[in-house]
């Protein structure tokens, strides 16, 4: 009896990681898209283009910009939060949005300066 006890509490445990494994990857399926981004700082706007695509089971970032498409640094996802580093003449800068809806609203800093950040789906 005891094994049996066992047993299920193993398969419990077991359905709750796939489920829940499951839930994380569904929770960024929506953002997968390119996004038409503005970062700016007292009403200068700069234009950029993310596309947010799943690479291998995980959500990935690609950059786009006048200047090509440069890599994107510590990428992260996490409570609908994404993080991330970009390079900008030079110097790596940090940005951070949040999902909202069909938005993306946040903020970017580096080399001394910041500015907020957000974008709509192309």
């Amino acid at each position: 009896m005891a094994c049996k006890t066992i047993q299920r509490i193993v398969l419990v445990c077991v359905a709750l990681v796939v489920t829940t494994v499951s839930a994380l990857a569904q929770d960024y399926k929506t953002l997968l898209d390119k996004w038409s981004m503005t970062s700016e700082t007292d009403g200068d706007p700069l234009a950029w283009t993310l596309v947010l695509k799943e690479v291998d089971g995980r959500l990935t970032a690609v950059l786009g910009t006048d200047e090509g498409t440069p890599a994107v640094k510590d990428f992260t996802f996490s409570n609908g939060v994404l993080k991330f580093k970009v390079p900008y003449e030079g110097e790596y800068y940090d940005i951070e949005l949040k999902a909202d809806g069909g938005k993306l609203d946040g903020k970017w800093s580096g080399n001394g300066n910041s500015g907020k950040t957000s974008g709509t789906k192309s």
